[in-house]
């Protein structure tokens, strides 16, 4: 066999090793995008939930503003029915009083039902929290492994990669930027070893 084609084989032996190595770090995506996926679900509810309390605490700050503001309106309402004098002043005066103590018993419901969602809530962000808690401790072992494993191999390959450097000084320029044309497309095997006289 001539000593080039020797050569280029050596080369294209390294080439070969390099892809598999390549398609090794590339195989470790999917196990990387899975964990991603499975504390990104958990901190996305998260999330959604955190918003959702400050939705409702807002509300409850407004609920809680209503309710001030209509105990102002009892006061005033209770000064006004305090000094009437004649009883058709002193009907309307109580019929105002009465509404104005309805509105700050349906502002204080309101609030109530506000604070209970509130609480349920803070309750939920509480689990997710230890839910994420616990997948990120989970998955400590799973990152290290993806981690160790992908130093490995980027360390294989940069060795891999040297070795086939410096194998490609050894074969005719214009014969491995042939081969490395034909290799990029075929991203395999390119070259073969004939027997015989050929």
């Amino acid at each position: 066999m001539h000593p080039d084609v020797k050569s280029l084989l050596a080369v294209q032996h390294d080439d070969l090793q390099i892809y598999a190595l390549e398609e090794r770090l590339v195989s470790l995506a999917p196990r990387l995008a899975a964990l991603e996926r499975e504390r990104g679900k958990v901190e996305g509810t998260l999330e959604r939930t955190r918003k959702a309390v400050e939705a409702e605490e807002a509300r409850h700050r407004e609920a809680r503003g209503r309710i001030d503001t209509h105990r102002q309106l009892v006061e005033r309402s209770q000064r006004q029915y305090e000094s009437v004098t004649s009883p058709r002043e002193a009907n309307a005066a109580m019929a105002q009083l009465e509404q104005t103590k309805r509105m700050v018993d349906e502002s204080e419901r309101d609030a109530d039902q506000v604070q209970g969602r509130i609480n349920e809530m803070r309750h939920q962000v509480a689990d997710l929290e230890s839910q994420l808690a616990e997948v990120e401790s989970r998955q400590v072992e799973a990152r290290t492994s993806i981690d160790s494993d992908r130093a490995a191999i980027e360390a294989e390959l940069a060795e891999a990669r040297a070795k086939r450097d410096e194998l490609a000084g050894a074969v005719p320029k214009p014969i491995l930027t042939k081969y490395d044309r034909v290799r990029r497309r075929r991203h395999g095997e390119t070259a073969f070893p004939l027997r015989g006289p050929s």
